[in-house]
Order: C-alpha cells, then sequence, then structure tokens
C-alpha cells in the first residue's frame, strides 16, 4: 500500500512561508519504510503562490479516498486484503485513479497559473466566415483584473507584429480596461491556419522583484469556405400512393454542407410532376432550403426524378436525384385538413380541424394522423364504414411552415391502408407588424326612463401596436357605427354615438381591421349595462333666460363718417322738384273734387228737401179714394181731423146714403183684389156686414198706403 511519504515545500513568492506537504509512494518502490525529509524546493519552485497549496491539498485527498476504497471488502480478491505483504492488487483500478487525480492536478495548475495573469483580454470579429482574404472589424478590450495597479504601460499588437497606434499605451488601474476598434485585412495564411491572432505586451515584477517585459498572444477561431460547394438533397412525397384527384407533394430539402455558398437553384422535376421548374435564390454555407411540388393524381403513377443546378465561384454545378415512383390506387379512406386562419405572430394559436371519410364498405381502424415536424396529432381512431369522422387540434405558431398529415391504418383483415391531407401554410408573422388593439366604452348614463331612451355612448379605440392601422371599422352587434381611416402607432381616437335604447341589456363594441396576411381580426370593448324603468316625477325647473349681450356700434361723426349704405341716395336730389310739382297738381286735383263733393250735397239738400214736402201730404191724408179721379189731379184728398170726425157722423143723420157708401166701397174692393170671394160675399152679406167689411177695407187699404209710403220715403234716403 501507499505507505511511504516525502515532505517537500513550497514558497508562497508574497508571503515566503514555507509549507510542508506529503507525496506518497508505494511500499514496493520505498524498500526503506522510511520517512525521507527532501532538501529545500529550488528557487523555480518559488514562482508557485499559496493557491498552490489548494492543490496539493486535493492530492491528499485523493489519496486517502484510494486508500479507503482500497481497504473495503469490495475490493478484496479471493479473501485476502490487497493491502497485504504480497501487494497483489488489482492495478487496473489504480491507474484509473492515478488519472483520475493527474486530470484534476492539471486542471487545477492551469487555473492557479491563470489567476496569476493580472489581464483578461476579449477579441470580437465582424466574420468568421470567408471564401478569400477579406478585410474584416475587429473589436479589443484590455482589462486589469490582478490585485494591483499595472507597473506600465500595455501595448498591442498586429498579427503583423506591428504596434496598433490607436491603442495607446495605456497604463491601467486596477479594474480598468481599454478598448480598441479597428479593421484588419484576413490573410490567406490566417485562412488557412484557422485564426486570427493578436498580442499585448506588458510589464511585471519577477520573483526577484526585478521589472520585466511579458507578452501574451490570443486568437479567434475563423472558417475558411473556400473550395468546391456541396448540397444534400432530401426528398418526401406524400402520400407515396393515392387515388384518382387526390393532391401528391413532394417536398425537396437542400442543404448547403459545403464551405462555400450557392446561387440561383434549379429544381426541374418529372413531367408528370411538374412543367414548371423550381427556383430558390441563394444557400449559404451551413444553411438550407425547402421546395414543394404538388400534382394531382389521375388515373397513372406518378414519377419524381429531379435534376438540380447552381453556381458557385462562378462556376455551375449540377446534380440529379433517383426516380421514384407515386403509385395510383383506389383508396377508400380520404383525409382533408384545414385550419381557421392564415397563421399569426409567433404564440398566437391556429385550430386545425382533420377531416376523415370512408367511401368503403369495411371499418378502418387505428388510423393515425401525424406531421413530420408536429409529430402526432391524432391516433387510435376508427372510421367506419359509409362514415365521415371529423376532430380539430390546436396548435401554436412558432415558425412559418406547411403542415401535412400522413394518414396510416387499416381494415379488419388488417392491410394497411396510407393516404394524407392536402398541404395547409402556417405563416409566421413580424410580431413588430402584429396589430393589437383596445377598445374602451363609456355611456353618460345607466338607466333610461323611457322606451326608446337616448344613450350617448363614448367609445375610444387605442392602437397598442408598433405600426399604423388602417380601415378600422366600429360596430355595435352587427351594425356599423363608424370607420376609422388610421390610427398611428401608440395613438387613439375617440368618437360619440346617440343610441335609442328599447329594453334593458349588456352592450359592447367590436372594433374590426386586417392584420399583415389580410385575414380580420377583432377586438371587443369592456360591457356597459343600461336599464330601462318609470320615470319619477321630477319638479320643472324655470329655465333662465340668458339676454343676448348687446352689440356696440361706432357712432359717426358726420355725415361723411356714415356707410355708404347709409347714406341718402343722390337719385333723391333729382326727385325733389318732380315731387313739388307733383303737390301742387294733387293739391289741385283735390281742390276741384272737393267743390264737386259740396255741389253734390247741395243738390240732395234740395231734392231731400222736395222729398219731405210729398211726404207730408203723404203722412196726412187718413183716407185714398181709388175709385173716383182725384178733384185736383192729386190721388188723394188731405183733410184735417175735424172734418174726418164730422165726416164719420154724418151718416147717422143721412142714412139713405150708407147704401150707396157700402156699394161704392164693395166697388173699391173688388178693383183692388180682384178677387171673386170678395165680391160673393159683398152680394150676399147684410147691410151690417157690408159696412164692418167696408171699415176693414178702409183700414187695410190705409195700412198698404202707409206701407208703401214708408217704401218710398226709404228710397229716397238711399238715393
Amino acid at each position: 500500500m501507499l505507505r511511504g511519504a516525502y515532505y517537500t515545500r513550497a514558497y508562497s513568492l508574497r508571503k515566503g512561508e514555507a509549507c510542508s506537504f506529503l507525496v506518497f509512494c508505494g511500499r514496493d518502490k520505498c524498500p526503506e519504510n522510511r520517512e525521507k525529509r527532501v532538501a529545500p524546493a529550488p528557487e523555480s519552485a518559488k514562482l508557485l503562490d499559496m493557491r498552490m497549496l489548494s492543490l496539493y491539498n486535493t492530492i491528499d485527498v485523493v489519496y486517502l479516498h484510494i486508500r479507503n476504497w482500497s481497504r473495503s471488502p469490495a475490493f478484496k480478491e479471493g479473501g485476502r486484503d490487497l493491502t497485504g505483504s504480497r501487494c497483489d492488487m488489482n492495478r487496473k483500478y489504480l491507474i484509473s485513479a492515478l488519472v483520475l487525480a493527474l486530470a484534476i492536478v492539471l486542471l487545477c495548475a492551469t487555473a492557479a497559473l491563470a489567476a496569476d495573469d493580472p489581464l483578461k483580454v476579449s477579441m470580437e470579429l465582424s466574420s468568421k466566415k470567408f471564401s478569400a482574404p477579406t478585410t474584416i472589424n475587429v473589436s479589443i478590450t484590455v482589462m486589469n483584473v490582478g490585485e494591483g495597479d499595472m507597473p506600465g504601460p500595455v501595448t498591442l499588437y498586429y498579427p503583423s507584429g506591428k504596434q496598433v497606434e490607436e491603442f495607446g499605451a495605456p497604463t491601467l488601474t486596477v479594474g480598468s480596461d481599454k478598448n480598441w476598434t479597428g479593421s484588419w485585412t484576413v490573410t490567406q495564411n490566417e485562412l488557412d491556419v484557422g485564426k486570427v491572432s493578436f498580442k499585448i505586451r506588458y510589464p511585471f515584477y519577477d520573483e526577484n522583484g526585478e521589472l520585466k517585459a511579458k507578452s501574451k498572444t490570443f486568437s479567434v477561431r475563423i472558417v475558411y469556405t473556400g473550395g468546391d460547394p456541396k448540397l444534400s438533397v432530401t426528398r418526401t412525397i406524400t402520400p407515396p400512393t393515392a387515388q384518382k384527384d387526390q393532391e401528391v407533394s413532394v417536398v425537396y430539402v437542400i442543404e448547403n454542407v459545403g464551405p462555400v455558398d450557392v446561387s440561383n437553384v434549379t429544381i426541374k422535376e418529372n413531367s408528370s410532376i411538374s412543367n414548371k421548374s423550381g427556383t430558390i435564390d441563394s444557400i449559404p454555407a451551413e444553411g438550407k432550403a425547402q421546395y414543394v411540388f404538388t400534382a394531382k393524381m389521375g388515373t397513372k403513377d406518378l414519377t419524381s426524378n429531379a435534376t438540380i443546378s447552381y453556381k458557385a465561384s462562378g462556376k455551375t454545378y449540377t446534380q440529379k436525384t433517383e426516380a421514384e415512383t407515386i403509385k395510383y390506387k383506389d383508396v377508400k379512406l380520404s383525409a382533408t385538413l384545414t385550419a381557421d386562419k392564415k397563421g399569426g405572430a409567433p404564440g398566437d394559436p391556429v385550430k386545425l380541424t382533420a377531416k376523415l371519410k370512408n367511401s368503403g364498405n369495411v371499418d378502418f381502424i387505428n388510423v393515425k394522423l401525424e406531421d413530420a415536424k408536429l409529430g402526432t396529432l391524432f391516433e387510435g381512431v376508427t372510421v367506419k364504414a359509409g362514415e365521415t369522422w371529423t376532430d380539430t387540434k390546436e396548435i401554436i405558431v412558432k415558425e412559418t411552415q406547411d403542415i401535412q398529415l400522413s394518414v396510416t391504418g387499416e381494415d379488419a383483415a388488417g392491410n394497411t391502408v396510407e393516404t394524407a391531407t392536402g398541404r395547409v401554410s402556417i405563416i409566421a408573422t413580424d410580431p413588430k407588424k402584429q396589430v393589437m388593439l383596445s377598445v374602451e366604452a363609456a355611456a353618460d348614463r345607466d338607466t333610461v326612463y323611457k322606451e326608446l331612451g337616448t344613450v350617448r355612448f363614448t367609445i375610444q379605440v387605442n392602437n397598442n401596436s408598433a405600426v399604423e392601422v388602417k380601415n378600422i371599422t366600429v360596430k355595435a352587434v352587427d351594425t356599423a357605427i363608424n370607420t376609422i381611416e388610421s390610427i398611428p402607432a401608440g395613438g387613439s381616437v375617440s368618437f360619440t354615438r346617440e343610441m335609442a335604447v328599447s329594453m334593458a341589456g349588456t352592450y359592447q363594441f367590436t372594433a374590426s381591421c386586417r392584420d399583415e396576411l389580410g385575414q380580420t381580426v377583432s377586438f371587443n370593448s369592456n360591457t356597459l349595462r343600461i336599464d330601462v324603468s318609470k320615470p319619477t316625477a321630477v319638479p320643472t325647473e324655470v329655465p333662465i333666460a340668458t339676454p343676448k349681450a348687446p352689440k356696440y356700434a361706432k357712432v359717426p361723426q358726420s355725415y361723411e363718417d356714415l356707410p355708404e349704405e347709409n347714406k341718402i341716395p343722390q337719385w333723391l336730389d333729382q326727385a325733389e322738384p318732380i315731387a313739388n310739382q307733383a303737390k301742387w297738381i294733387l293739391a289741385g286735383i283735390a281742390g276741384l273734387l272737393f267743390v264737386l263733393l259740396l255741389i253734390g250735397f247741395i243738390r240732395r239738400g234740395v231734392k231731400k228737401s222736395q222729398s219731405n214736402k210729398a211726404m207730408d201730404h203723404l203722412d196726412g191724408a187718413n183716407y185714398r179714394d181709388y175709385s173716383s179721379a182725384p178733384k185736383g189731379k192729386k190721388r188723394s184728398e188731405i183733410t184735417d181731423n175735424s172734418v174726418s170726425e164730422k165726416k164719420e157722423a154724418e151718416p147717422e143723420e143721412e142714412p139713405e146714403n150708407t147704401a150707396q157708401d157700402s156699394e161704392l166701397m164693395a166697388e173699391t174692393l173688388r178693383r183692388l183684389y180682384k178677387e171673386k170671394d170678395s165680391g160673393k160675399l159683398a152680394e150676399e152679406a147684410p147691410a151690417e156686414e157690408a159696412a164692418e167689411a167696408a171699415g176693414k177695407a178702409a183700414e187695410s187699404a190705409a195700412e198698404t198706403a202707409q206701407s208703401v209710403s214708408e217704401a218710398v220715403h226709404r228710397r229716397r234716403l238711399k238715393s
């Protein structure tokens, strides 16, 4: 076993202390089996500082673990202790342990030596891939990570050995750094070696305290892409067997595994697949690209074999793919795949809908639907004869991709059936161009007190996206209430609308527009509760009338200051003499009319006087005899009242004349009324009745004469 030990010393460069530690060796290597004290370490050992002590302590710990492990029962062989005198240790395990210890020693020594370097250097190149010598930008930063300030200036050198003058010669204090950014032309030798190396120089103190110079070289690996290009072509045909009118996809994934970029990639497929060649602009070194051909299966097999041509370093290269047949078969299981939208920003959900239709007369079981990238989406599906199966799956947009599900299953007899859906493209849009709107709604009241009460809504649309959004339509249910032409990024638009509310309920508004893919996206506002209630009597307030403010006008100081429209027109001066002449003419006409009017009044007075005299004659007569001619050629005899009374008394004195008067009265009545009945009455009536009838007739004649006289008088007055 490891029993012997050597003592050695490690001197600290900074403290100058001597520390002892043990180095063990095997017993068979130390036949004297005794400790030997080794002489002090040489001066070169003093370069190690106190950090090396942890390294030797690590070795001691490794030894103790090996010793304890070797003494364990699990390490015994044939019932004898491996630490016995015969020392038949299993060397295999011992060597493994020593190798492990040596690796730890080297690792710790490297860390300890690296810790002694007070400068830390970092370098960045603008490009690490080159096809020829090229000028690049280089950025180098030097930092002092030591325990003290640098004793002198630090200088930087190009790979050619020339000093970088722009870097200068700074003296770096603890924790400070210095950066340089410049250009360097990568040489062919550096391309062949595969690295670009710069160098710094700085002073330091050795173990004797003397100031010396030290150089440090640092490098960055580069890749030389010169040489012939090389492309790796992978072709995938889905489905391998298709029925009539089914879509077949042939996908080419071309990877540039060579050191040179390629361009003008052309893929010419078999005419049964496509008569048009596919093109890819360029594929960088270690990059790849994809191209998809689609064909519709007829009643004959399809053949795929492509010729791929491309250019690199000014030369044209060509390679071909092997021919592969897509077989025609009448498959009774058809599959379709659809998506609810074209795509979206990374993280947006997309709902896929898969549909399987069994047009045969047997069931298909254990049907599985899977995509090359998404993996298995559906499995264990059973599609009964004559039926259709439908299911949905939500995926998250991560990148632009084409999804095509391969469908495999079997019938009841165990025969395999294969088909596929068509391809569905899901496009990942730029998150910076994603449309993000928010809609805020508010109402001036939450209750109306009559049917079809008016509520004023205020709607504000905020553009929370990083791009301008155009043609935004705001709707209430399905009715558009406003169209906003544009809202800049971070902006908002607010508007109001008055609406008649017919019933209580919750109201919400929706703003919709089109995104980068041309699909409609909608954003809902908050909900508003509007109630309808019977009105409560409210005292009528007397409106306060506010008088209009008086308008003041500037008073002109003279006639000349008046506005033109307020001045007297010039034509009035010309009309004034004409008006004076007309005034006198009118005055003359008025005087003439007055004279004529006066003459008319005088003549009417004369006529009225004559008329009054005639009426006096009529009014003075109380009896008119129309049976005999008037004595004085007049129609009536006018007597006074005394004469009339005497004549009324005369019949008593002269009764002999009564019969004659009665006859005369009867004759008068016949002339006046010309009625037969009156004549008969006069002939048959006795003398007394005749006298009475004569009196009544006289009264009637008097009344008639009176009415005629009044009518004549009124007519005269009117004239």
